[in-house]
């Protein structure tokens, strides 16, 4: 109940009016356009007008000479929307003809809401005709036309009476609708114009709380807002720059769209600043409502009474209440908030689709609250009731606490026991791979031996020499494969460390491309090292891993290049950041081959065919640069060449003299 009379009281209030507006132009923007009515042409004025003309205000021949050729083409009726009270020589006389000559011509005058006099009078020969309406909107507190207003009472500065004048966009839509055959009917407190009935709006229609519902007022349903009238520019007509019949048998308004006059409003399909509608478009789209409700059947925007509004939210809150009351699970209650509430918006959206404005966000919020507070209620109760059971529990709770901490104790040395025994399987298996090192290497380098020193006989037929190549070639296989297993057993063992020392980098670079040279010459490859001179000579970094990484990324060079060149790179990126680049214009690597190219045992594609390597230097690689804080990456291209490169954190270091002596 309390929930029920927060709500009700904060709708009262006013509290949800800005929401509900704000969901109203929602409703709007999302609406599909319509058609152009296309009983409308719309003259406009802006600043490219004036520009053209040389002057502002526009002169009344000009005026005077465009309502001429506007009443030539013989429109139904034609709408002055600009205040034209005083003279504007020249052609001030020539203006007058034009207003005495033509019965259909519309003028406006400004009426001050509330106030006794107009601000703005209309020219005195339309007034003295008869041919008169006001340019007054309405505009709500947020500063948007939401509302129509069809006519206003007000005290004119001449007679004893009150007058009722029809604003500009009711005044037209009747006239249009006379020629029609349709004339207002007055039933009640509202009026029946063809196949509509207009009502008056009252302070609480829709989502307003005690609106200003002066003179008689309906809500906008907009038509052509969005999708713009039929509109030529002033100049346009004055120059003769317009279709002949464009104008013929429909409403022609003239009004100003220039930014400069500040005759701009926002509505409901403002979102933006810039999105603003003229007072000529708006007018406009007055007379278009009015035409097409009439003739059309295109309904008026609705309101349904206070009751069946109280109605809705009732139902609203109920529903709530039932919800929270009767599921138990979170996400069911979710589930089902979010299916009512889409069905709820859509059925609102649906109806304004039809031409009634039903409030939404009062029924919502006062839905969701509903919900939690009655779900908030049950569980506090349902707390209540556990909490004699958790004292009863926690009497029993330090005892079972007492019992698992000796379970995780008692878990916790077997898991201490087991890692032991893990601990120790890696020794024995590293021992054990040491060993079978030792003893698999000594009779292959005696193999290997026996096989070169074979190779020197010169009795040997081709098919022997090519058989010795191929036991030389298993045998370095073999060997190359226990290196790695082994090194790869102490890399997992974690009994590889790192050890920090100064070393000449430069000689070091050297020494390498020295030892491969030989095989370089003999593939017809070019080997180069390019080392820039700000590199130091001196760094201090692991020696022994450096090396082993740097050899694996030449002998991969030799194995795989065939013709061109392999070069070694060292430059600095930062001062303490050096960058080791192996790069070669061998066969590549495929793309879909490079996220596994660092796995222990994986070969790529051209790796296999050649049968030379094991799958094991790579992941070595990247794994003793992971020891030294780096990691190594590839960058390659089938048939074009491959790249590898890391950046070692390096500390330069100034050699002792006796290293610089020697």
């Amino acid at each position: 109940m309390t929930v029920v009379t927060a709500v009700v009281a904060l709708q009262l209030a006013g509290g949800f009016q800005p929401l509900e507006l704000m969901t109203l132009d929602y409703w709007f923007r999302l609406r599909p356009p319509e058609a152009a009515d296309s009983r409308i042409v719309v003259v406009t004025i802006d600043e490219s007008d004036f520009n053209e003309i040389g002057r502002y205000p526009i002169p009344d021949q000009q005026l005077a000479d465009v309502l001429s050729k506007i009443k030539q083409q013989k429109p139904r009726v034609i709408g002055i929307d600009i205040y034209r009270n005083l003279p504007i020589e020249p052609g001030h006389k020539a203006l007058r003809q034009v207003y005495a000559t033509t019965p259909n011509l519309i003028g406006v005058e400004k009426t001050l809401s509330g106030a006794n006099l107009p601000s703005v009078d209309p020219p005195p020969i339309l007034r003295d005709r008869g041919q008169i309406a006001a340019s007054d909107l309405v505009i709500d507190f947020d500063g948007k036309v939401r509302r129509n207003l069809l006519s206003l009472r007000v005290n004119p500065i001449w007679g004893k009476q009150e007058r009722t004048i029809e604003t500009l966009g009711t005044r037209l839509g009747l006239e249009y609708l006379k020629r029609e055959g349709v004339k207002p009917v007055q039933r009640g407190n509202g009026f029946e114009l063809g196949k509509t009935r207009l009502e008056p709006l009252q302070p609480n229609s829709g989502g307003y709380v005690r609106g200003d519902t002066g003179g008689f007022q309906v809500l906008s349903n907009f038509r052509n807002l969005q999708g713009q009238f039929t509109s030529v520019s002033f100049t346009d007509v004055l120059n003769d720059r317009v279709p002949a019949q464009l104008m013929r048998d429909r409403i022609v308004l003239l009004g100003s769209i220039a930014e400069s006059l500040n005759d701009r409003f926002f509505t409901p399909y403002s979102s933006a600043a810039k999105l603003t509608a003229a007072g000529v478009e708006i007018h406009a789209d007055f007379a278009s409502q009015l035409i097409s409700a009439a003739l059309d059947n295109r309904p008026i925007l609705r309101s349904v009474s206070d009751w069946v509004e109280a109605i809705w939210l009732l139902l609203w809150l109920g529903v709530g209440t039932v919800l929270g009351a009767q599921l138990r699970s979170v996400r069911r209650m979710i589930t089902y908030m979010i299916g009512i509430v889409l069905a709820g918006v859509l059925s609102v959206y649906g109806l304004f689709l039809g031409g009634w404005w039903i409030p939404i966000v009062t029924p919502l919020v006062g839905f969701g609250a509903i919900v939690v507070a009655t779900r908030g209620y049950l569980m506090w109760e349902s707390l209540a009731r556990s909490h004699d059971t958790l004292q009863d529990y926690a009497r029993t709770l330090e005892q079972k606490v007492q019992e698992r901490t000796q379970a995780l104790t008692e878990q916790n040395v077997e898991l201490m026991r087991a890692k032991q025994e893990a601990e120790a399987a890696d020794r024995a298996k590293t021992a054990f791979l040491a060993n079978v090192n030792h003893e698999l290497r000594t009779p292959l380098s005696i193999i290997l031996s026996s096989s070169e020193l074979m190779s020197y006989d010169k009795a040997l037929t081709p098919k022997q020499k090519e058989r010795l190549g191929l036991i030389n070639q298993s045998v370095e296989h073999l060997l190359d494969l226990i290196n790695g297993v082994l090194e790869l057993a102490k890399l997992e063992a974690k009994a590889e460390t790192v050890e920090i020392e100064e070393i000449a980098l430069k000689p070091l670079l050297y020494s390498l491309i020295e030892m491969f040279e030989s095989q370089a010459i003999e593939k017809c490859l070019s080997l180069s090292i390019s080392c820039t001179n700000d590199v130091p000579d001196w760094i201090e970094t692991d020696e022994r891993k450096i090396r082993q990484v740097l050899i694996n990324l030449l002998t991969n060079a030799l194995k795989f290049t065939n013709e061109g060149s392999i070069a070694l790179r060292v430059f600095p990126v930062k001062s303490s950041l050096l960058r080791f680049e192996v790069e070669d214009t061998g066969i590549g690597i495929a793309d879909y081959e490079i996220q596994t190219l660092f796995k222990p045992f994986t070969q790529t594609e051209s790796g296999r065919k050649s049968g030379k390597g094991t799958g094991l230097g790579l992941s070595i690689s990247q794994q003793l640069l992971q020891l030294l804080g780096t990691r190594l990456q590839v960058r390659s291209m089938p048939n074009v060449g491959t790249l590898f490169w890391f950046e070692l954190p390096i500390a330069p270091t100034i050699a002792s003299e006796a290293d610089l002596i020697y």
